[in-house]
């Protein structure tokens, strides 16, 4: 689509907000994280058709069960005293084209700073999601390979001959921490005014598909780039040369220009070896990252930091932490979970009760094989009894 038509549409688009709120109106385009919390301030007025057309709503498996798909709703918000007047606008959208013409909120032009202020204190507010449970220098490590990389400002880098790029991998099986770590990253991309684009490995392969990957690993501004479970594209080749996953990964990390301002961050369940070693050298890979299950100073960290106080100061803390060797994070929450259950069933912190069912739980699943890559150094029952269906 021309930029011509994009102007043309978002111009329309505007009017018809103007008109609802019946004054001038300012655009805004809001992330998740201040378009979440400002949706339980409001108040719903009504919903209109776009020039007089109908509403259409789409049935979702969500809490309210729809959300508008094409219409104007109107809201009503109380800052400092006032009543404001907002218009989410959901227009018929051109697939090729920017979605912010499409979709976006109208604040009316008298009431624009206020409702900027309000934004920003809902930001302030909202709380920060914790740093992963790593070790202290594991966790300075993330930070400097990563935000602090990108803090440090591209000039200056260059000066030394250094592009501002960075490769950073985060491997181990699932749930022990990668995806906590990568929700502090975005997280502090937030907080720093960094960017943060997430890629599926669902489209990826889409985008190989239509011949565009490239567009992936651009940035608009410095941040983070991250590629979630792309095993397909990292995973070392069998036969001569790469797959294609592979080669449009390789392409797209180096291309003809260097890529600058950007942390590509990349999460795998692969071992270490099991990866392309073209993949992995310096100048594409520069930090790799092990997740293994939690040792027990981290599980005791995660259940006096994760866990309900009620259920921490009610159970042997040590006894669990014993218990637990050999499990992951997730695992441990399946415990916290047969824990609660008990509780709301017996009105009492059954420790012992829980783990039991926990460990036939795993057994009845018929798996003999062992939790983990390195299951078998663990000397807990835990490693012992608790399977997992592979």
């Amino acid at each position: 689509m021309h930029l011509r038509q994009l102007q043309h549409d978002q111009q329309h688009c505007l009017r018809v907000a103007a008109e609802a709120l019946g004054e001038p109106v300012r655009a805004l385009v809001l992330d998740e994280d201040v378009e979440q919390p400002l949706l339980t301030r409001l108040r719903r007025e009504s919903r209109v058709g776009l020039d007089g057309g109908p509403v259409v709503v789409r049935f979702v498996d969500e809490r309210r069960g729809h959300r508008l798909e094409l219409g104007v709703d109107l809201f009503r918000l109380r800052v400092e005293g006032d009543t404001i007047r907002l218009a989410h606008v959901m227009a018929p959208r051109n697939w090729d084209a920017t979605e912010s013409c499409y979709e976006f909120w109208a604040v009316p032009r008298r009431h624009y700073r206020r409702f900027y202020r309000f934004a920003r204190q809902l930001l302030r507010q909202r709380q920060r999601q914790a740093p992963p449970l790593l070790r202290a220098q594991e966790l300075a490590r993330l930070w400097s390979n990563t935000i602090g990389f990108l803090r440090h400002g591209g000039e200056s880098l260059k000066r030394y001959g250094v592009p501002q790029k960075r490769g950073v991998l985060l491997l181990g099986e699932p749930g022990n921490g990668k995806t906590m770590a990568c929700r502090w990253l975005r997280d502090q991309c937030n907080r720093f005014r960094l960017a943060w684009d997430v890629v599926t490995a669902e489209q990826f392969e889409a985008a190989r598909g239509e011949g565009n990957a490239h567009a992936l690993f651009q940035l608009d501004r410095p941040g983070v780039k991250l590629f979630d479970d792309v095993d397909l594209g990292v995973r070392e080749g069998r036969g001569v040369g790469h797959s294609g996953p592979q080669s449009t990964l390789l392409c797209g990390l180096d291309g003809l220009d260097v890529h600058c301002g950007v942390v590509y961050l990349f999460t795998s369940n692969a071992r270490m070896e099991d990866l392309d070693p073209a993949f992995r050298r310096p100048g594409r890979i520069d930090l790799v990252m092990h997740f293994p299950r939690p040792e027990a100073a981290l599980r005791r960290r995660f259940i006096a930091e994760h866990w309900h106080a009620d259920i921490a100061t009610a159970i042997n803390v040590e006894r669990a932490v014993a218990d637990t060797e050999g499990l992951s994070f997730a695992e441990l929450d399946e415990v916290k979970k047969l824990l609660v259950l008990g509780f709301l069933e017996n009105g009492r912190w059954d420790w012992h009760d829980a783990w039991e069912s926990f460990v036939r739980g795993r057994n009845d699943g018929g798996s003999r094989r062992a939790i983990g890559f390195n299951c078998h150094e663990s000397r807990g029952r835990a490693c012992q009894a608790a399977r997992l269906e592979m």
